[in-house]
């Protein structure tokens, strides 16, 4: 990967795209999946969006996927772009082996800087530096090297802290703040973050489920929604997230996405399947 200049997400997750017109591809490396060992269903946004991207030169303004199976670890997807008639809409199919694993819709066009903004601006959140990191019990064992090895986050409202399973308020606020693979890795800031940066740091929407429910939970993701406002400023971006329903055992989550200077960047929606995990009892 190229340290000298601005990194593209296509890199990040080793991305190829045919230029013959053929299906991009990548595989769900060890920094790509969630703490289930599968891929991070953002990071399978990220893909289409790069793939249209590459094929056509045009940036996303909206998309969403639906997840029909898992992407196993260091499992090959293949990412086909439909033929969509000049128009600005896309579909992608992403398959392994021939099994469709999600297919992605989306918008896509021309980025404008006219941006009139209506919601109001996230300035009750602290900076970063003033808001305490994340952090996890002692006993809750995942892989470390997966997506979350590549985000740093800070909770901007207070982390809770009784979990007995009683419900909370069901928001849950996030700065987020993405590097580059390996110990050493690179800040993303600026033009770097782009939809497909957005994408992945959109899927940690689920973490909103913890304050919700009351217990350490996380998601899989059944379909993500990205829309983009414009291209953030620095290097942090706030995940501000309302868990609005569990209906089922699926939550229904949607999130606004702020840049450090408090402006709206994109918005979020998700639904996503409810894993409660508690620390298993003492035989003693």
């Amino acid at each position: 990967m190229d340290e000298s200049g601005p990194v593209a997400l296509g890199e990040l997750l080793g991305l190829t795209v045919d230029a013959q017109a053929g299906p991009g591809r990548f595989v769900a490396a060890r920094h790509l999946r969630n703490t289930r060992g599968t891929l991070w269903g953002g990071c399978g946004l990220a893909a289409a969006i790069e793939v249209v991207r590459r094929r056509g030169g045009r940036e996303c303004l909206w998309a969403q996927t639906h997840f029909l199976g898992p992407v196993q670890a260091g499992e090959a997807v293949e990412l086909a772009l439909e033929p969509y008639g000049g128009l600005s809409q896309a579909v992608v199919r992403a398959t392994v082996d021939g099994r469709v694993v999600f297919v992605t819709t989306g918008t896509f066009g021309r980025r404008s800087q006219d941006v009139t903004r209506f919601a109001p601006a996230a300035d009750w959140a602290p900076p970063p530096s003033q808001c305490p990191p994340r952090t996890f019990p002692d006993w809750l064992t995942f892989d470390r090297g997966g997506v979350m090895s590549l985000v740093e986050q800070r909770w901007a409202r207070p982390q809770r802290t009784t979990l007995d399973g009683t419900p909370g308020r069901g928001r849950s606020a996030l700065w987020l703040r993405m590097r580059t693979p390996g110990p050493s890795g690179r800040v993303l800031a600026d033009a770097e973050l782009t939809a497909s940066a957005l994408a992945v740091l959109g899927d940690f929407a689920p973490v909103a489920l913890i304050e919700a429910l009351g217990d350490i939970t996380y998601g899989t993701s059944l379909d993500n929604h990205l829309r983009v406002v414009a291209v953030p400023s620095g290097e942090w971006i706030l995940l501000d997230v309302r868990v609005e329903a569990v209906v089922r055992n699926v939550a229904q989550l949607r999130a606004s996405m702020y840049d450090h200077t408090g402006a709206l960047v994109a918005t979020v929606g998700q639904s996503t399947l409810v894993h409660r995990v508690r620390p298993a009892r003492s035989t003693s």
